[in-house]
């Protein structure tokens, strides 16, 4: 944690397609760092939910949710002169981008940006720039995810929603829901996790659908404004999704996946009955590169695995099982 001292600039309230954010220096790590707030307004709220439109751009190579895309240009383009100056005092200290959520698909975003770029553009080395991203939305193509894997790096929490969060998430899950035989499930569970699901089932699948149907023209607006920043995306080996309609319809198709950038480390949540109470602990897998949750799990912690406060309890309890360092020799 940084110490107020140490932060040098603290944004708090955000606009469209730029969340609150803070600039500040760790000297126990040597780090210069971004920090980029998640999901936290109606402003934000706008961001994350264009990214769920049909409207995706591919602008200098990138293949990305445009929402998440310009929040990134926001900070390359009004915060990078006194990332560089930082850097210029504390010779050598590395860039660290972090971020929650939206937050962290910016931040990992902003990376693959400055990382293009050379030392005379940037003023600095491209090769000290790195992400680190906590409960990211799918944001970039196969391609770019495993391109970016030595730098950026994903956690994610057991049943989190966001990471699983995309158009063919949501049909899947959709589908998922009408074929379910509810009788037998009702059967098997309890009442209250019955409850948790069909409450988080509903939330999902018609909250979140309709308002982003609702935003899908002002999705296409701006990224019609911004044309000239952007080409078609290239062809890509995994095609859309068939989902059939329930009532007999033509099927439809849904957009292909999209990836959580970089490495990706999963939170497993592990419930043990100890005399009747349930204790939790967790463990740290880590994933390839590329990799993608195809399924929205219907739990009663999809809404909560995504909070910061549970990702940071999870944390706190893998690093309670991690050796200490041993001491350094004299």
């Amino acid at each position: 944690m940084l110490r107020p001292r140490n932060v040098l600039k603290f944004v708090k309230d955000s606009s469209i397609f730029r969340p609150g954010y803070y600039i500040g220096i760790d000297p126990r790590a040597k780090l210069v760092i971004l920090g980029i707030r998640g999901t936290h307004t109606v402003y934000d709220l706008v961001t994350d939910l264009v990214a769920l439109s049909d409207k995706k751009v591919s602008p200098k190579g990138f293949s990305t949710h445009f929402g998440t895309y310009e929040a990134a240009r926001w900070y390359l383009r009004h915060e990078l002169s006194i990332i560089r100056k930082c850097l210029e005092k504390h010779k050598d200290y590395k860039l660290r981008l972090v971020g929650h959520s939206l937050g962290g698909a910016s931040a990992a975003l902003l990376a693959i940006m400055l990382r293009k770029k050379s030392k005379e553009e940037l003023g600095f080395s491209p090769d000290i720039v790195s992400a680190v991203g906590f409960g990211v939305p799918p944001c970039v193509s196969r391609e770019i995810a495993e391109s970016c894997a030595s730098y950026v790096t994903t956690v994610v929490l057991q049943d989190d929603i966001v990471p699983r969060l995309s158009a063919a998430s949501l049909a899947r899950l959709r589908n998922e829901i009408i074929e379910t035989d509810w009788a037998k499930v009702l059967e098997k569970e309890d009442w209250k996790h019955i409850v948790d699901i069909v409450t988080n089932a509903k939330l999902v699948v018609s909250s979140i659908q309709d308002v982003a149907n609702k935003l899908a023209d002002y999705a296409k607006v701006v990224t019609s404004a911004s044309s000239g920043d952007s080409v078609k995306d290239p062809p890509r080996l995994q095609g859309p999704t068939k989902v059939l309609k329930p009532d007999g319809e033509e099927d439809v198709y849904v957009p292909e996946d999209l990836f959580l950038p970089g490495t990706l480390y999963y939170l497993q949540r592990d419930v043990e009955n100890i005399n009747g109470v349930e204790d939790e602990s967790y463990t740290l897998w880590r994933g390839d590169a590329g990799e993608n949750f195809q399924r929205i799990l219907l739990s009663g912690n999809l809404m909560s695995d995504h909070k910061c406060d549970s990702i940071q309890y999870a944390l706190r309890d893998v690093l309670k099982t991690l050796p200490l360092p041993l001491p350094l020799q004299e």
